[in-house]
């Protein structure tokens, strides 16, 4: 899952084995997903949630960030959004159609 922090305007993360920087001057949109997952196991089930950001360059291109549970996706987000307070954030039909359509 990722290791991701955002200092000095920038996002730092490890994408195989190298460190990567994204300013978050260059996000045009950065939103949240959810995704349930349930598993079977010898003994039982459970259910667990893995929370994603996924952030889109002005190029156009996506980067994604996962996390094993909403909360440390959410945090993400909250940092990213402090350190760019104009970057629209949710995925609204507003911005779904103003981000999404122009990066395909």
């Amino acid at each position: 899952m990722a290791k991701v922090t955002v200092t000095d305007g920038k996002i730092r993360y490890k994408k195989f084995l190298a460190t990567c920087e994204l300013p978050v001057t260059d996000l045009v949109w950065a939103y949240l997903q959810q995704e349930d997952v349930s598993a079977k196991m010898c003994c039982g089930s459970f259910n667990a949630e893995i929370g994603r950001v996924i952030v889109l360059e002005r190029d156009g291109k996506k980067e994604i960030f996962q996390f094993e549970s909403m909360q440390e996706a959410r945090e993400l987000l909250e940092r990213i959004q402090k350190a760019n307070p104009d970057l629209p954030v949710g995925y609204t039909e507003e911005n779904r159609k103003r981000f999404e359509i122009n990066s395909m």
